[in-house]
Protein backbone atom coordinates (compact mmCIF):
# COMPACT_ATOMS: atom_id res chain seq x y z
CA UNK A 1 0.00 0.00 0.00
CA UNK A 2 1.39 3.43 -0.98
CA UNK A 3 0.15 7.06 -0.84
CA UNK A 4 -1.69 6.24 -4.49
CA UNK A 5 -2.84 2.96 -3.90
CA UNK A 6 -6.63 2.97 -3.32
CA UNK A 7 -7.52 2.08 0.28
CA UNK A 8 -9.17 -1.37 0.64
CA UNK A 9 -10.31 -2.51 4.27
CA UNK A 10 -8.57 -6.51 4.71
CA UNK A 11 -5.22 -6.09 2.49
CA UNK A 12 -2.06 -6.33 4.05
CA UNK A 13 -0.51 -2.72 5.32
CA UNK A 14 2.10 -4.03 7.58
CA UNK A 15 4.61 -6.33 8.49
CA UNK A 16 6.65 -6.41 11.78
CA UNK A 17 9.11 -8.56 13.60
CA UNK A 18 9.66 -8.73 17.51
CA UNK A 19 13.83 -9.99 18.30
CA UNK A 20 15.39 -10.34 21.45
CA UNK A 21 18.63 -8.33 20.08
CA UNK A 22 17.67 -5.79 17.96
CA UNK A 23 20.72 -4.63 17.04
CA UNK A 24 20.95 -7.99 15.80
CA UNK A 25 18.20 -8.58 14.17
CA UNK A 26 19.31 -5.23 12.06
CA UNK A 27 22.22 -6.67 10.81
CA UNK A 28 20.85 -9.86 9.79
CA UNK A 29 17.84 -8.46 7.62
CA UNK A 30 20.46 -5.91 6.16
CA UNK A 31 22.96 -8.81 5.05
CA UNK A 32 20.19 -10.90 4.01
CA UNK A 33 17.70 -8.22 1.75
CA UNK A 34 19.69 -4.95 1.86
CA UNK A 35 17.81 -3.37 4.42
CA UNK A 36 18.53 -0.04 6.19
CA UNK A 37 16.82 1.33 9.07
CA UNK A 38 15.09 4.65 9.85
CA UNK A 39 16.13 4.47 13.69
CA UNK A 40 14.21 7.35 15.77
CA UNK A 41 16.52 8.97 17.85
CA UNK A 42 14.12 9.90 20.93
CA UNK A 43 14.60 7.67 23.59
CA UNK A 44 10.31 7.79 24.29
CA UNK A 45 10.28 5.93 20.98
CA UNK A 46 11.26 2.71 22.16
CA UNK A 47 12.87 0.54 20.13
CA UNK A 48 10.58 0.40 17.30
CA UNK A 49 12.53 0.32 13.92
CA UNK A 50 11.23 1.28 10.40
CA UNK A 51 13.43 -1.13 7.96
CA UNK A 52 13.54 0.33 4.50
CA UNK A 53 14.53 -1.52 0.87
CA UNK A 54 15.39 1.31 -1.28
CA UNK A 55 14.13 4.03 0.62
CA UNK A 56 10.81 3.09 0.64
CA UNK A 57 9.23 1.36 4.56
CA UNK A 58 9.22 -2.62 4.22
CA UNK A 59 8.47 -3.63 7.93
CA UNK A 60 9.11 -2.80 11.67
CA UNK A 61 11.34 -4.22 14.34
CA UNK A 62 10.90 -4.24 17.81
CA UNK A 63 12.89 -5.20 20.77
CA UNK A 64 10.84 -7.48 23.40
CA UNK A 65 12.56 -8.27 26.30
CA UNK A 66 14.22 -11.63 26.77
CA UNK A 67 12.33 -12.43 29.73
CA UNK A 68 8.93 -11.78 28.47
CA UNK A 69 6.85 -14.31 27.80
CA UNK A 70 5.74 -13.78 24.74
CA UNK A 71 7.18 -15.67 21.38
CA UNK A 72 9.81 -14.04 19.27
CA UNK A 73 7.72 -13.97 15.45
CA UNK A 74 6.69 -12.11 12.54
CA UNK A 75 3.30 -10.61 12.59
CA UNK A 76 0.91 -9.49 9.83
CA UNK A 77 -1.07 -6.67 9.89
CA UNK A 78 -4.80 -6.17 7.60
CA UNK A 79 -6.06 -2.70 7.10
CA UNK A 80 -9.06 -1.94 8.64
CA UNK A 81 -10.95 1.06 7.97
CA UNK A 82 -12.91 1.40 11.72
CA UNK A 83 -10.46 -0.41 14.00
CA UNK A 84 -13.17 -0.53 17.00
CA UNK A 85 -15.81 -1.72 14.08
CA UNK A 86 -12.95 -4.27 12.98
CA UNK A 87 -12.37 -6.05 16.96
CA UNK A 88 -15.92 -5.91 17.47
CA UNK A 89 -16.71 -7.77 14.66
CA UNK A 90 -13.48 -10.20 15.40
CA UNK A 91 -15.38 -11.26 18.34
CA UNK A 92 -18.31 -11.45 16.53
CA UNK A 93 -17.29 -14.30 14.41
CA UNK A 94 -15.37 -16.47 17.04
CA UNK A 95 -11.88 -14.47 17.35
CA UNK A 96 -10.68 -12.85 20.52
CA UNK A 97 -9.09 -9.31 20.74
CA UNK A 98 -5.41 -10.33 22.63
CA UNK A 99 -3.90 -6.41 22.61
CA UNK A 100 -5.72 -2.98 22.36
CA UNK A 101 -7.12 -1.28 20.56
CA UNK A 102 -4.61 1.27 21.08
CA UNK A 103 -3.19 4.60 19.26
CA UNK A 104 0.15 4.48 17.54
CA UNK A 105 0.77 8.48 17.79
CA UNK A 106 1.02 9.75 14.11
CA UNK A 107 0.42 6.29 12.51
CA UNK A 108 -3.53 5.31 13.13
CA UNK A 109 -4.65 2.61 15.83
CA UNK A 110 -4.13 -0.86 15.70
CA UNK A 111 -5.08 -4.09 17.71
CA UNK A 112 -3.76 -7.50 17.77
CA UNK A 113 -6.42 -10.54 17.35
CA UNK A 114 -6.64 -14.34 16.97
CA UNK A 115 -8.96 -15.73 14.95
CA UNK A 116 -11.00 -19.05 15.86
CA UNK A 117 -8.49 -21.45 14.32
CA UNK A 118 -5.86 -19.75 16.87
CA UNK A 119 -3.99 -17.58 14.22
CA UNK A 120 -2.37 -14.55 15.45
CA UNK A 121 -3.15 -11.30 13.77
CA UNK A 122 -2.54 -7.89 13.66
CA UNK A 123 -5.22 -5.26 12.32
CA UNK A 124 -4.32 -1.24 11.55
CA UNK A 125 -6.16 1.46 10.96
CA UNK A 126 -3.96 3.76 9.20
CA UNK A 127 -2.90 7.14 9.36
CA UNK A 128 -2.33 9.09 6.21
CA UNK A 129 0.00 9.18 4.59
CA UNK A 130 0.55 5.54 5.06
CA UNK A 131 3.54 4.24 2.74
CA UNK A 132 4.34 0.10 2.08
CA UNK A 133 6.16 -1.52 -0.10
CA UNK A 134 5.72 -4.66 -1.14
CA UNK A 135 6.44 -7.24 -3.95
CA UNK A 136 9.78 -7.04 -4.61
CA UNK A 137 12.93 -8.64 -4.11
CA UNK A 138 13.66 -8.32 -0.08
CA UNK A 139 10.00 -7.01 0.78
CA UNK A 140 6.86 -9.46 1.75
CA UNK A 141 5.15 -10.96 -1.17
CA UNK A 142 2.83 -13.52 -0.23
CA UNK A 143 1.08 -14.37 3.52
CA UNK A 144 0.01 -17.64 3.99
CA UNK A 145 -2.36 -18.84 7.34
CA UNK A 146 -1.59 -22.59 8.38
CA UNK A 147 -4.40 -23.79 10.61
CA UNK A 148 -5.48 -26.73 11.71
CA UNK A 149 -9.11 -26.10 10.30
CA UNK A 150 -8.74 -24.19 6.59
CA UNK A 151 -13.01 -24.53 6.51
CA UNK A 152 -13.47 -22.07 9.65
CA UNK A 153 -10.45 -19.89 8.69
CA UNK A 154 -11.92 -19.15 5.25
CA UNK A 155 -15.51 -18.35 7.05
CA UNK A 156 -14.11 -16.03 9.64
CA UNK A 157 -11.91 -14.26 7.36
CA UNK A 158 -14.35 -13.91 4.64
CA UNK A 159 -16.80 -12.59 6.93
CA UNK A 160 -14.64 -10.07 8.03
CA UNK A 161 -13.64 -8.51 4.81
CA UNK A 162 -15.40 -10.32 1.99
CA UNK A 163 -12.36 -12.06 0.33
CA UNK A 164 -13.27 -13.99 -2.74
CA UNK A 165 -11.59 -17.46 -1.97
CA UNK A 166 -10.27 -20.02 -4.68
CA UNK A 167 -9.59 -23.51 -3.23
CA UNK A 168 -5.84 -23.86 -5.42
CA UNK A 169 -5.34 -27.51 -4.16
CA UNK A 170 -7.32 -30.50 -4.52
CA UNK A 171 -9.60 -29.75 -1.16
CA UNK A 172 -8.49 -33.37 -0.29
CA UNK A 173 -4.48 -34.10 0.03
CA UNK A 174 -3.87 -30.42 -0.28
CA UNK A 175 -6.49 -27.92 1.21
CA UNK A 176 -4.88 -24.53 -0.12
CA UNK A 177 -6.92 -21.50 -0.37
CA UNK A 178 -5.85 -17.68 -1.84
CA UNK A 179 -7.98 -14.95 -0.76
CA UNK A 180 -8.54 -11.44 -2.74
CA UNK A 181 -10.39 -8.45 -2.20
CA UNK A 182 -9.64 -5.01 -4.55
CA UNK A 183 -5.88 -5.61 -4.94
CA UNK A 184 -3.23 -8.02 -5.67
CA UNK A 185 -3.71 -10.92 -3.88
CA UNK A 186 -1.19 -11.83 -1.44
CA UNK A 187 -3.44 -13.91 1.41
CA UNK A 188 -3.65 -18.04 1.58
CA UNK A 189 -4.19 -20.10 3.84
CA UNK A 190 -2.85 -23.94 4.21
CA UNK A 191 -4.37 -26.62 6.09
CA UNK A 192 -2.12 -28.74 7.77
CA UNK A 193 -2.44 -32.52 7.95
CA UNK A 194 -0.80 -35.68 9.17
CA UNK A 195 2.87 -34.16 7.65
CA UNK A 196 2.51 -31.71 10.63
CA UNK A 197 3.58 -31.93 14.15
CA UNK A 198 -0.01 -31.87 16.08
CA UNK A 199 1.60 -29.19 18.83
CA UNK A 200 2.23 -26.62 15.85
CA UNK A 201 -0.25 -23.92 16.30
CA UNK A 202 -2.28 -22.07 13.48
CA UNK A 203 0.36 -19.22 12.57
CA UNK A 204 1.07 -17.06 9.68
CA UNK A 205 3.88 -17.57 7.45
CA UNK A 206 5.64 -14.77 5.79
CA UNK A 207 6.78 -15.26 2.17
CA UNK A 208 9.92 -12.52 1.15
CA UNK A 209 10.31 -12.34 -2.04
CA UNK A 210 14.65 -13.26 -3.12
CA UNK A 211 16.72 -11.66 -5.77
CA UNK A 212 16.37 -13.95 -8.71
CA UNK A 213 19.83 -13.57 -9.56
CA UNK A 214 20.63 -14.96 -6.42
CA UNK A 215 18.02 -17.60 -5.97
CA UNK A 216 16.48 -19.22 -2.87
CA UNK A 217 19.29 -21.82 -2.55
CA UNK A 218 21.90 -18.76 -2.42
CA UNK A 219 19.48 -17.00 0.11
CA UNK A 220 19.53 -19.89 2.33
CA UNK A 221 23.04 -20.33 2.28
CA UNK A 222 23.37 -16.56 3.34
CA UNK A 223 20.94 -16.78 6.00
CA UNK A 224 23.51 -19.25 7.68
CA UNK A 225 25.90 -16.95 7.01
CA UNK A 226 24.43 -14.83 8.99
CA UNK A 227 23.85 -16.82 11.99
CA UNK A 228 20.21 -17.86 11.13
CA UNK A 229 18.95 -21.53 10.53
CA UNK A 230 17.03 -23.24 8.01
CA UNK A 231 13.52 -25.20 8.56
CA UNK A 232 12.78 -26.74 5.51
CA UNK A 233 15.45 -26.52 2.20
CA UNK A 234 14.42 -25.81 -1.21
CA UNK A 235 11.40 -27.05 -2.52
CA UNK A 236 9.71 -26.37 -5.75
CA UNK A 237 5.98 -25.12 -5.96
CA UNK A 238 3.33 -23.59 -8.15
CA UNK A 239 4.39 -20.29 -6.47
CA UNK A 240 7.65 -20.61 -7.15
CA UNK A 241 11.03 -21.86 -5.42
CA UNK A 242 10.06 -22.03 -1.52
CA UNK A 243 12.08 -22.74 1.68
CA UNK A 244 11.38 -21.79 5.71
CA UNK A 245 14.14 -20.58 7.60
CA UNK A 246 14.87 -18.41 10.94
CA UNK A 247 16.46 -15.55 11.99
CA UNK A 248 19.24 -15.42 15.06
CA UNK A 249 16.23 -14.60 17.63
CA UNK A 250 14.18 -17.60 16.15
CA UNK A 251 11.26 -15.82 13.82
CA UNK A 252 10.45 -18.45 11.24
CA UNK A 253 9.54 -17.18 7.57
CA UNK A 254 10.00 -18.11 4.17
CA UNK A 255 12.06 -17.25 1.15
CA UNK A 256 10.19 -17.77 -2.12
CA UNK A 257 11.84 -16.77 -5.90
CA UNK A 258 8.58 -16.66 -7.83
CA UNK A 259 10.30 -16.74 -11.25
CA UNK A 260 11.11 -20.50 -10.90
CA UNK A 261 7.94 -22.57 -10.65
CA UNK A 262 6.55 -26.12 -11.34
CA UNK A 263 3.69 -26.73 -13.41
CA UNK A 264 0.59 -27.44 -11.55
CA UNK A 265 -1.27 -30.77 -11.69
CA UNK A 266 -3.92 -31.31 -13.84
CA UNK A 267 -6.53 -31.23 -11.16
CA UNK A 268 -5.40 -27.45 -10.01
CA UNK A 269 -7.24 -24.06 -10.97
CA UNK A 270 -3.79 -22.18 -9.86
CA UNK A 271 -3.89 -20.19 -12.80
CA UNK A 272 -7.44 -19.38 -12.76
CA UNK A 273 -6.86 -17.42 -9.79
CA UNK A 274 -3.76 -15.21 -10.68
CA UNK A 275 -2.11 -15.18 -7.66
CA UNK A 276 1.66 -14.07 -8.01
CA UNK A 277 0.95 -13.22 -11.64
CA UNK A 278 1.21 -9.41 -11.26
CA UNK A 279 4.52 -9.51 -9.23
Amino acid sequence: MTEDTPFFPGLVCWIDVSSIDPARSRDFYAGLFGWTYDIDPDPGSGSYTIALRGGAPVAGLAGVPVEADQPVAWRLYLASANIVHTADMVTQWGGQVLYGPVDAPGQGSVFIGADPTGGVIGFWEPGPPWMFHTTDPGSLIWAELNTWDGQLADEFYANLFGYQQHQIGDGRYVDYTTWSRGGPTMLARLQMNEDWAREIPAHWMLHFAVDPQIGTDGTVNRVLDLGGRVEIYPYDTELGRIARVADPSGANFALIDPTVRVLPPPTSIADESGYLHNH
